[in-house]
């Protein structure tokens, strides 16, 4: 068995670059990366515990849609996720800013708001 060479994509799903907003503990982060499994992101943060390895998490993410005909709207999804990566990106005496990968528990879910519509 051959090993792979350094450089090789290792992952089993495809990713997308996207920027999508993120409200994880009452903070607003931007994805980095998102697929079907998934989503990377970096958090500054204090308190790099609350994101320790193994810690599910429960977020939201926003993202716009379009189709032909049909006007551009935001819609909410949510789900909890799984870190199954943090790095700390870089350090301050007070603040770290942090890569964290989540790995999704289960499919995200559309959130309606009271009125029944995303």
């Amino acid at each position: 068995m051959t090993e792979p060479f350094e450089g090789e994509e290792k992952r089993h799903y495809r990713r997308l670059s996207l920027s999508l907003p993120i409200m994880l503990f009452n903070k607003k982060v931007e994805s980095k990366n998102i697929s079907s499994t998934g989503v990377y992101f970096e958090i500054i943060t204090k308190n790099r515990e609350q994101l320790q390895l193994g810690e599910k998490v429960d977020f939201e993410i926003l993202a716009k849609t379009s189709s032909p005909m049909i006007p551009s709207r935001t819609i909410r999804l949510g789900g909890s996720g799984e870190v199954i990566r943090n790095v700390i990106v870089e350090s301050s005496q007070d603040e770290q800013r942090c890569g964290v990968a989540l790995k999704f528990c289960k499919k995200l879910e559309i959130l309606f708001n009271l009125r029944g519509v995303p």
